[in-house]
């Protein structure tokens, strides 16, 4: 990992992109309110991403698995700019973006993996005001007073900065970091996009979902339907006839689901005994690329959605713990997957309560939460298909995270309004009985 990582082009390009890091994070800072401090936050973000970073330094300094394939694809992309070598070949499709990226960095600075490395822990604490931002927008919709509107970014800030998950990838040269940090600006963009019609939030959102198809395909494609799809959700809640609803939302629904299924269909076979195969023994694999022993026995793909739905929405299960380390791992980003989960079910039950919210409530969702929602649940759906063992379940729950991330802060706070208001109204009525009953 420390190859070449003390040399003086990577201390320039490490300095450089902290520097640009900077200027992102105060460009992004201007869709929180004033009052409210995201340094804070920011610092507890370095601070995790740096002791992830040491920790692994003192246990194990080399790269593994995934590490090693991107490492050699960057150089060959390097050595191509450099004019060394002809044009790199064999890039995985919908992958290649990551070397494209990478690969001009260790032209600059000779193949050092701590420069990639350290461009996603940077991207790690830029998440921060991403989140904030996001849940920024919620709170604005929602007309929240100024306290629980400020408490509701904070929350999603230091959310994001102690999320386990994101401490574990981010000091790996890997692309989920880089995916997490496009996924929250194609979604802040897209917020801004239905809050102001203009041009500029959408080439944000086009640019963001480019580099994204190119990193990560099948997840910018379940972006990009479920940014149309909530669009098509918040449009058709303007009518208030359900079945208008229904009439508006079901098309769209069985288009988008068509077009993306025949997509992920061209780049993977998505017969029943592939992703039986490519699923096989889930809580046994130890790497995104590894299967299990045994294969799950799936008669229909409703049975692959039923067997993989619960375990990439809710796994692992406790009689799931084998003792290995992916599973560990596994456990302990899935307590916070957890806790965000039951963040976003407050918001849904309590986000139009108006003791929560502390005013007359609206009879619509706002279009974040709409919004946030629809995303979230389209990647765990495409999750339910794709992943192939806990290992990458655990890093592509990184994605729909940050559209939960927002969601969760907002329902902890508005359960959180919902019962100091139900105190002091109860309160209230205490001292109210106690003057009737002395006079």
């Amino acid at each position: 990992m420390i190859e070449n990582a003390f040399s003086f082009p990577s201390i320039t390009v490490i300095t450089l992109l902290g520097f640009g890091t900077l200027l992102a994070a105060g460009a992004i800072r201007r869709s929180i309110p004033r009052e409210v401090s995201v340094f804070g936050p920011m610092l507890v973000a370095v601070a995790t991403s740096v002791g992830a970073l040491f920790y692994r330094l003192t246990v194990d300094p080399y790269l593994v698995s995934d590490e090693v394939t991107w490492h050699e694809q960057s150089i060959a992309v390097a050595d191509y700019l450099l004019g060394h070598d002809q044009l790199p070949t064999g890039l995985h499709g919908g992958k290649e973006g990551y070397p494209w990226i990478i690969g001009p960095l260790y032209a600059a600075t000779e193949p050092a993996p701590l420069v990639p490395i350290a461009l996603g822990m940077l991207l790690f604490v830029l998440l921060v005001p991403v989140v904030g931002a996001l849940t920024a927008t919620a709170t604005e919709e929602l007309q929240l007073p100024e306290r629980s509107a400020n408490r509701a970014i904070l929350f999603s800030c230091y959310f994001s900065a102690l999320c386990p998950a994101t401490a574990i990838w981010a000091p790996r040269m890997l692309r989920e970091i880089i995916c997490m940090f496009l996924v929250g600006i194609m979604i802040l963009g897209f917020l801004k996009f239905l809050a102001k019609p203009r041009f500029g939030p959408l080439v944000l959102v086009a640019l963001a979902a480019t580099i994204m198809l190119s990193v990560r395909a099948q997840v910018a494609m379940g972006v990009v339907a479920g940014l149309l799809l909530s669009g098509v959700v918040v449009y058709a809640t303007k009518f208030r006839s359900s079945i208008a609803r229904v009439m508006i939302v079901a098309p769209v629904f069985l288009g988008i689901f068509t077009l993306t299924w025949t997509y992920v269909d061209s780049t993977a076979d998505l017969s029943v005994e592939s992703i039986a195969l490519r699923n096989q023994a889930l809580s046994d694999a130890s790497s995104a690329f590894e299967g299990g022993d045994t294969a799950y026995q799936a008669g229909s793909i409703v049975d692959i959605i039923l067997f993989n739905l619960p375990r990439a929405a809710f796994g692992p299960f406790p009689h799931e713990f084998n003792g290995s380390g992916a599973i560990l791992l596994a456990i302990i980003s899935n307590l916070f997957w957890l806790f965000c989960v039951v963040g976003a079910v407050l918001a849904i039950a309590t986000v139009r309560n108006a003791r929560a919210i502390g005013k007359p409530a609206s009879r619509r969702f706002p279009r974040s939460v709409v919004v946030m929602i629809t995303i979230s649940l389209t990647l765990v759906a495409i999750l339910s298909i794709t992943a192939g063992n806990y290992g990458l379940v655990v890093r592509m729950r990184l994605m729909p995270l940050m559209a939960l991330i927002p969601i969760a802060a907002l329902g902890y706070t508005l359960w959180r309004n919902r019962r100091e208001n139900l105190r002091s109204a109860r309160r209230s009525r205490s001292i109210t009985a106690s003057r009737t009953v002395v006079s």
